[in-house]
Parts: structure tokens; C-alpha cells; sequence
């Protein structure tokens, strides 16, 4: 057995199992029913895991012979013409992850970002698993499901009024309120978020997976204390709740302002912000917004997107939004060495993970959430997040620019 056919075979391999991972990501990101969604998941795992073990017991058969390739490939156009596809997928995908790992830095606007790490399990000495499938998974080696990270990011915005400089936004998302993570660990989190002491707490949905856990929302989100408003969407998970206009009135009435699909003016300091919310394409509209404004001043009016969905970011570039806050992709949950995140529900697909990004004119925060509906983070730790707003970019001499992301990673490392 020759070592370069073999390679080259395992190149296909892996471009075959890049090819299905990208379809997956945007199947998970098309607001397809849920059953539907369940079908073509079963279709792509099983493609994926099916195709390379077929070649695998062919070549076992045929006693692994020298050149795989040809054995597999050479009689078989059909077949030979999808392993050149996949071999060009692994080309593509590889260039372009190095171009990324090349150029991409942190945006100028991400002034600076501190992170305080917790075990939740250890700091509050309770059990927070429960079931045998989820507590089989928190076993699972380096899976930080009971930790949490709390970060503080400090972003410019040149345009910003004067009045609102050091404005604070507490960020959650994908809570998940699944039962598998016990209460305890969600009370932790929230007494976290209240410590930041933010002017306004914002929630960008996935809050509840199950009806059984909407009791859990008046002694959860209900004890936020903010000191200029709470405001949340919905993301898709919170359709598996059998009432979903009952959970927008119970958020609702935990004193939060729900903009799915609306947007509202909201007086801050003496000055009008816009705040708006999508929860495309999962539910209603893209919210009916007026054309970019600005005060008797001639201030430009600060405008807010909630979305669910990193996807919307065109369309929030579009209505000219500065600030976009966003969830959904759990920063992939599972990151690998080098590589990074493989598995995030977008039509971008891992490009806005998780983190901070300027697509001009519009600045984006992805959070990493604090939950998921399957108990597993590896190098990818829950989040929540306080985003401080300041009026100018600093002296570059005097600021220290760091990557949040990479922060974490340095800090699991040490």
C-alpha cells in the first residue's frame, strides 16, 4: 500500500465531509419546518458518514489495493466526476481559510475585551445535568457546558452622541431552556448579568425549548435589573413552544419590550435610539423601519438591530443600522485546534461564528450564547456579554486590541 494514492484519497474525503458540513450549515439556516429539517439532517449526516465508509468496505473487499483511487473511480464516471468535486471543495475551502487566518483582524471599533472565566459547578456546588443523555455528554472530555465566560467588550462608534458615550448593553442568547441544564445554572448566569450593572439588557432569542421550562422565565429573565430597558426576540428554537404568543406575553411581562418584527424610538439620556428586531426567517417580517435620522442637533440617531440570525446582517447594512447584536450560531459549540469552529447554522457558514465585526456601515456582536439544545462545549465556552459604547476611536498607541476569541483560547490554554 502506497502512501500518495492514499493521501490524495483522503484528500477527496475530506472535501466530501466539507461539501456535506456546508449544506448542513445552510439547511440549518433556511427557516425550513422543523420536520423537514429533521429529514434533510438525517439525509446529510448520513451522506457524510455513508459515502466514506462505502469506499472504505469496497477497498477493504478488493484487499487495499495500491492506487484506491482507480479501483474506486476509474469505471464509474458518475463517481469519479463527484470525488473531482469534492477534491476541489477541500482546495477551496482550505484557501479560503487561510486567506481568513491571513488578513482577518479584529475591527478598529473593538477597542478593548476583558473576560472572567467561572465554574458554575464548582461555584455554586450544585448538580446542573440532568437526564442520562445529557449527563453522558457533560462526561465527554474538555466539555465546558457548566462554565460560563463573562466578557466585557468596549466598542467605538465615531457617530455616537456624546450623551450616550459609555452606554452599556448586557447581550444574551440561546439561553435554551431545555430542562437538561438544571435552573441553578441559569440563576447563576443571571445574577452574573445583574452584577455587570448594564443600562440595557438585550436578549436575541432561542430562550425556551420546551413548555415545561416557561415557568422558569419570571425567576430567570424576570430579575434582570437594567437601568433604560430589557428588550428580546425570539429565535427558531422557541417555536417548539406549544404557545408562542404565551411566551412572548410572559417575557413581556417580566418588563421587557419585545421587538419581533417592530422596532421602537426609545428616549435614553435625553437622546432618541432606535431599537429594532428580526427574527427572519422564522418569524413574521423584516421590521418596518424609517430611513436613517438625526436629532434637532443634527446628531445621527444611534439605531439597534436584534436578530436571531447573523443572517440578516445584509439587511441591516441595508437600513443603515450602527449596532447589530446577534446569536444563533453558538460560536460552532464545538471548536477545533487550529481549524476552529466546522458546525455553525448559517448561510455564511462559520465566517460570523461568534465575536466582533465590521461590515461598514453596520458593527455586529455575535454572542456565543450561554446554552444549546445538546449540552456540549468544547473550546467554545457559554457567554455573556456587556458591550460598552464609546463616542471615538482611542489613540492606537494607548489601546491594546484583542480578540476576544482568542483571549479565551490563550486563557483555556494556561
Amino acid at each position: 500500500m502506497q502512501f500518495m494514492p492514499y493521501a490524495w484519497l483522503l484528500t477527496g474525503v475530506i472535501g466530501h465531509l466539507a461539501l456535506w458540513v456546508a449544506l448542513f450549515n445552510r439547511n440549518h439556516a433556511m427557516g425550513l419546518p422543523r420536520r423537514i429539517i429533521q429529514i434533510t439532517e438525517k439525509i446529510h449526516v448520513g451522506a457524510a458518514i455513508g459515502i466514506p465508509a462505502y469506499w472504505a468496505c469496497k477497498l477493504i473487499v478488493r484487499g487495499m489495493p495500491s492506487d484506491p483511487v482507480a479501483v474506486l473511480f476509474s469505471e464509474r464516471p458518475i463517481e469519479s466526476a463527484y470525488f473531482s468535486v469534492c477534491c476541489g471543495a477541500l482546495g477551496y475551502v482550505a484557501a479560503f481559510w487561510l486567506i481568513r487566518r491571513l488578513t482577518e483582524m479584529p475591527p478598529e471599533a473593538l477597542l478593548q475585551a476583558t473576560t472572567t472565566l467561572h465554574d458554575v459547578a464548582l461555584e455554586t456546588g450544585k448538580p446542573l445535568i440532568k437526564g442520562t443523555m445529557a449527563t453522558a455528554l457533560s462526561m465527554v472530555p474538555r466539555n465546558e457546558v457548566t462554565k460560563l465566560s463573562v466578557t466585557e467588550k468596549t466598542l467605538a462608534m465615531p457617530s455616537l452622541d456624546a450623551r450616550l458615550e459609555g452606554l452599556t448593553i448586557a447581550h444574551l442568547s440561546d439561553l435554551h431552556f431545555t430542562g437538561k441544564l438544571t435552573r441553578e445554572y441559569f440563576d447563576f448566569v443571571i445574577d452574573r448579568v445583574n452584577e455587570l450593572d448594564a443600562d440595557l439588557v438585550v436578549v436575541t432569542g432561542d430562550i425556551v425549548d420546551t413548555d415545561e421550562c416557561v415557568a422558569w422565565i419570571p425567576q430567570t429573565l424576570g430579575r434582570l435589573r437594567t437601568r433604560c430597558g430589557k428588550f428580546f426576540i425570539l429565535g427558531n428554537h422557541d417555536k417548539r413552544v406549544t404557545d408562542v404568543p404565551g411566551l412572548r406575553r410572559t417575557i413581556s411581562n417580566c418588563g421587557f419590550v419585545d421587538l419581533g418584527s417592530r422596532s421602537e424610538y426609545v428616549q435614553i439620556d435625553e437622546c432618541q435610539v432606535l431599537f429594532a428586531g428580526t427574527e427572519r426567517p422564522w418569524f413574521g417580517i423584516s421590521p418596518d423601519v424609517l430611513p436613517r435620522t438625526s436629532d434637532k442637533n443634527g446628531t445621527p440617531i444611534l439605531r439597534i438591530l436584534l436578530s436571531h440570525s447573523p443572517d440578516q446582517l445584509p439587511w441591516a447594512r441595508g437600513q443603515s443600522f450602527d449596532l447589530m447584536l446577534a446569536g444563533h450560531t453558538h460560536g460552532g459549540q464545538i471548536r477545533l485546534p487550529i481549524i476552529g469552529p466546522v458546525v455553525a447554522p448559517s448561510h455564511f457558514g462559520v465566517k460570523y461564528a461568534s465575536g466582533v465585526f465590521y461590515e461598514a456601515p453596520t458593527l455586529v456582536h455575535v454572542s456565543r450564547g450561554v446554552s444549546g439544545l445538546d449540552p456540549i462545549r468544547i473550546n467554545c465556552l457559554p457567554e455573556v456579554t456587556k458591550i460598552t459604547l464609546r463616542a471615538a476611536i482611542v489613540d492606537e498607541e494607548s489601546t491594546q486590541y484583542r480578540d476576544v476569541e482568542q483571549l479565551v483560547l490563550a486563557e483555556q490554554a494556561c
